[in-house]
Order: structure tokens, then C-alpha cells, then sequence
């Protein structure tokens, strides 16, 4: 099987958030639009510190976490993402300038997402949210 990757939407959440009340218009919202690589070892999602700093997304904090060369300490940013019109609100991992965006496995689960390892294709189901 190859990698799997989705068209994604990342949104500035205060943005979106004037959005949702009726305050901003929808294309008035800072947002990203990419092609995101689906990462099922990863929690977060995650966006280069460039996108991060260019949509303005709310820098929350820097934490220690175990990554696959070992642990690392992470910026955290907030973020909201939208796959095929299903919207969630996430921490994401802020990661070097010219990084791949990616898309971990709870945003996924909220938005009601598993991956099919058969077929490399995104399977939709209700959010799991427990």
C-alpha cells in the first residue's frame, strides 16, 4: 500500500469561529489549502511554522513528546480542519518550514474517519468520540 493523502482545509479558529456566528464571511477566514499526507502514527495534525505564522493560527504552548527519533519538545498551535466538508478543532503540531502537512489519526476520529489498509482510502463512520 502507498501513502494516503487527502485535500484538506485548515482554518484560523477564531476566524472560523466569527464564521460559524454569522460575523465573518466564510472567504474572509485565514485559511490552508493542501494536499495533506495521512499519517496513522501521528495524533495531530501538523503544518509548517510558515503556514502556521501566515494564517495566524494561536500559538498554545511548547511540550515534551516522544517522536520517532526519540523526544522532541513541540510547538502547539490550534487549529480547525475540514476533509470533505466534516470540520474539527484540533492541537497542531508546528513543524519546520517545508515539512509535509499531515493529518493524524484524532482529527480523523472526530470527524468520524478510519483508514482502509486494503484499499489506502479514507472509510467513512461516526466521529469516535470517547
Amino acid at each position: 500500500m502507498g501513502h494516503i493523502y487527502v485535500e484538506d482545509l485548515f482554518y484560523n479558529p477564531s476566524d472560523y469561529v466569527e464564521y460559524v456566528q454569522g460575523k465573518r464571511k466564510l472567504e474572509d477566514v485565514k485559511k490552508f489549502k493542501c494536499r495533506a499526507l495521512v499519517d496513522t502514527g501521528a495524533t495531530f495534525p501538523a503544518l509548517p511554522e510558515n503556514v502556521v505564522k501566515d494564517i495566524d493560527l494561536p500559538f498554545i504552548g511548547e511540550y515534551k513528546a516522544e517522536v520517532a527519533e526519540g523526544i522532541a519538545n513541540l510547538k502547539q498551535a490550534y487549529v480547525v480542519a475540514q476533509i470533505n466538508g466534516k470540520v474539527a478543532v484540533s492541537n497542531l503540531i508546528i513543524r519546520p518550514e517545508g515539512t509535509t502537512p499531515l493529518i493524524g489519526v484524532v482529527t480523523l476520529e472526530q470527524m468520524g474517519y478510519k483508514v482502509d489498509l486494503t484499499t489506502g482510502k479514507l472509510v467513512e463512520g461516526l466521529p469516535l468520540l470517547l
